[in-house]
């Protein structure tokens, strides 16, 4: 199952396919350096804004109107010293921002301890995956530590646009959007391997 608009999140760029935004659109240098969590950010909240015909002043039709986005998400999905390592502070930044704009939409958010006999199930995080997905929401993923998923980059954001399960290997395959890549990661793979955890997050209308 993916999202039903995967292409809203796509951008034509000089004959080539982006994947996703890039948080090396930002403007100074820091925030360049840090701006995975809002840039993921951005890409969740104007792909549910398009969704619902833009209570949002934004649009994602060319790369200056996505930075316009960028730098005022900025301003509420906020890194720290340590970047946005965390679901929580996700989650309390887009909701501050959504607060401003007078939007009721919910974060909804899984997140995975560092502790591996705590962890949530594979079958816990499919199926929070799978509520996201079938509510046509994009969903932020944080990974402190990519483990053996070697597709990925530690202490990372990127967004989730698809989740397939293959039989014959018995696995399940995330695909996610990476500012301007898009990649594949075996979801059990990471979930077992990575010293550090991470989580998820999606945010709904709740339509």
């Amino acid at each position: 199952m993916e999202i039903k608009h995967p292409e809203w999140l796509q951008i034509e760029l000089d004959n080539q396919k982006l994947y996703g935004y890039n948080q090396s659109w930002y403007g100074t240098r820091s925030q360049r350096a840090s701006g995975c969590g809002p840039t993921t950010a951005a890409m969740v909240l104007l792909y549910l804004n398009k969704r619902e015909a833009g209570p949002l002043p934004y649009q994602n039709d060319s790369i200056p109107s996505i930075t316009k986005a960028l730098e005022e998400v900025w301003d509420f999905v906020t890194p720290g010293w340590l970047g946005l390592n965390s679901t929580g502070k996700f989650c309390r930044g887009a909701e501050a921002f959504l607060h401003y704009h007078g939007l009721n939409w919910q974060c909804r958010r899984l997140s995975i301890t560092a502790f591996r006999s705590k962890r949530k199930s594979l079958y816990q995080v499919v199926d929070f995956l799978e509520e996201g997905l079938t509510s046509d929401c994009p969903i932020a993923f944080l990974n402190l530590h990519k483990g053996q998923a070697t597709s990925l980059e530690t202490w990372h954001w990127i967004v989730l646009v698809a989740l397939s399960y293959e039989e014959r290997q018995n696995r399940y395959l995330a695909t996610c959007y990476d500012g301007g890549r898009c990649l594949t990661f075996d979801l059990e793979n990471w979930l077992t391997t990575t010293k550090l955890g991470g989580g998820f997050v999606y945010i709904t209308s709740g339509k």
